[in-house]
């Protein structure tokens, strides 16, 4: 490469990494590309295109662009396998990860970055044990590595020893003050043993040490509203909205973002976020953001379309649609056929514009409207139950109680259980009747995970759900069903309050700090005696 050739890559490379760090993948991109066509052999071009096309969510590209830079990495540099290993991490491809990690860590021995790299994608496929002996033999070589300290508290605060995981985070922490990360996973793990008031501390050290991390912003978001800081949470909350949010939705649409003015003759668009769950929580606002505006449009999972259509009939609903532009999750082609549109918002956003307070929640709150609801002539207590999700994974697991542990809950007398659990279960089912003698009864032909009006109305069928922090749970409280949550943590949307002020008829039994649900499985077999008593006499 010539000299002036080589002033002007290197330009073009230092804005473009600029545009990067300010969360710019699209205007990087072009200057990315730029360079390519200038040096087509130098590894920071594509190494550089291969990022930003992985942070516009383009996987194939950045696949391609990552195997393109491992073919002129610098003997000995590591970054592209890394890089491949991280990209592979986030495409939910572990095995593929551990690979790539693998032969950084060949490439580079005692390199903290591979090790590290390799033991969170043991984490990934479910082998902390695995991460546990790498770390533990790559600390025997290089004690002084605060990450390698950071990585073992993070998989020990996985295994729920929390004690350890404590300890390993300090550790790595006083190896390095400035280690944001390690901070992080230690607040996390201090909420996880009942010591909020030592989590609130060590978020605030965290966020000190990384202003501009989004994913801890939004981890701390959850951690304030769970205590009852709604000012912090919510602020907090928008982090989901910055570029460099993992979780981040690049969305094929340029309109002005609605501030929650009035708009008397205006039209807004509410864009749908987050996980079907979230979608129903959100819908908790759509009375106040209907009232602020002439016309309101929500968008929505096409599963819920029915069910919306019919709750909130001056409601435009409209189902989202996958963009099919590389780099984007949402498209909008559908626009071109509607009518203009004054504003848009997030349907998450809504809450940090409507209930900022305790004293901004209503007393009857917005209620979805099941379709005609047939309840059975028995006369028992009539308790709809689910237990698990179809995601399932180690860590997953840790947030739900198999039916071979619900005895007490089972063994209430007076009750008709009904299954309201989606995903392959017949198995599970089968072996919960033959253990506790009971019957759990089935609409047969009924698709519990994508037909929400018909699950809806069978949850309206019934006297009270039990459920784990999954999307049945959400239903139940929006129909107002009282919901009994099994779950690990506590409910970040029940706002550190004894009664959920979105949903007061939704009841968490939280685990932690226990190290198993005995004591929340009892719990909740209490509550629905004295549910199974109080409906016999009625």
């Amino acid at each position: 490469m010539k000299h002036q050739s080589a002033k002007v890559v290197s330009k073009n490379l230092q804005r473009a990494n600029g545009l990067m760090a300010r969360g710019r993948p699209d205007q990087a991109l072009q200057v990315f590309e730029q360079a390519r066509r200038a040096a087509p052999g130098v590894f920071e071009v594509h190494f550089g295109l291969a990022r930003a096309r992985q942070a516009l969510g383009d996987a194939s590209g950045a696949v391609d662009a990552f195997g393109t830079a491992l073919d002129h990495a610098p003997q000995g540099d590591p970054r592209a396998l890394l890089a491949l290993g991280q990209l592979a991490r986030d495409l939910k491809a572990a095995e593929q990860a551990v690979g790539f990690f693998r032969a950084a860590a060949l490439a580079t021995p005692g390199s903290a970055d591979a090790q590290t790299g390799l033991a969170h994608a043991l984490r990934d496929l479910g082998r902390q044990e695995d991460a546990v002996e790498l770390l533990q033999s790559a600390l025997r070589l290089s004690p002084e590595q605060s990450a390698l300290w950071t990585a073992l508290g993070a998989v020990m605060a996985d295994l729920e020893d929390h004690g350890n995981a404590e300890t390993f985070l300090r550790e790595g922490l006083r190896l390095d003050p400035k280690n944001g990360a390690a901070a992080g996973n230690l607040a996390e793990v201090l909420f996880a043993m009942g010591r909020a008031d030592d989590a609130a501390e060590t978020y605030e050290l965290a966020m000190r040490l990384r202003p501009d991390d989004a994913a801890l912003r939004f981890n701390h978001a959850l951690f304030a509203l769970g205590t009852g800081d709604l000012q912090t949470g919510w602020r907090n909350y928008e982090a989901r909205l910055d570029r460099s949010f993992p979780g981040h939705v690049r969305r094929d649409l340029k309109l002005k973002r609605w501030d929650g003015r009035q708009m008397p003759s205006g039209r807004l668009l509410v864009l749908a976020e987050q996980g079907v769950g979230d979608e129903l929580h959100f819908l908790h606002c759509v009375r106040d953001a209907a009232a602020q505006v002439k016309e309101l449009w929500w968008e929505c999972d096409p599963r819920l379309l029915d069910l919306c259509a019919r709750s909130f009939p001056d409601v435009t609903f409209v189902p989202w649609q996958a963009s099919e532009r590389p780099g984007f999750h949402r498209g909008y082609e559908w626009l071109s056929d509607a009518p203009r549109f004054d504003a848009v918002i997030e349907a998450g956003s809504l809450q940090t514009l409507f209930r900022r307070d305790l004293g901004a929640f209503p007393a009857d709150p917005a209620k979805l409207m099941p379709q005609c609801v047939q309840r059975p002539a028995d006369d028992r207590l009539r308790v709809g139950i689910s237990w698990t999700s179809i995601h399932r994974n180690r860590l997953r697991d840790r947030g739900y109680v198999p039916l071979e542990h619900w005895a007490p809950i089972f063994a209430v007398p007076g009750v008709e259980w009904v299954n309201l659990q989606y995903g392959e279960v017949a198995d599970e089912i089968s072996a919960a009747e033959r253990q506790f003698g009971m019957k759990l009864s089935q609409v047969e032909g009924l698709d519990l995970k994508d037909d929400f009006d018909g699950t809806a109305a069978l949850i309206a069928s019934c006297d009270v759900v039990i459920a784990p922090t999954n999307t049945v749970r959400q239903l139940a409280a929006s129909i107002g069903v009282p919901s009994l949550v099994l779950s690990r943590l506590p409910y970040e949307f029940a706002l550190g309050q004894s009664v959920n002020p979105f949903f007061a008829n939704m009841q968490d039994f939280v685990r932690l700090p226990d190290p198993d649900w005995t004591r929340a499985v009892r719990d909740v077999a209490s509550r629905i005696s004295g549910l199974a008593e109080g409906h016999a006499a009625a």
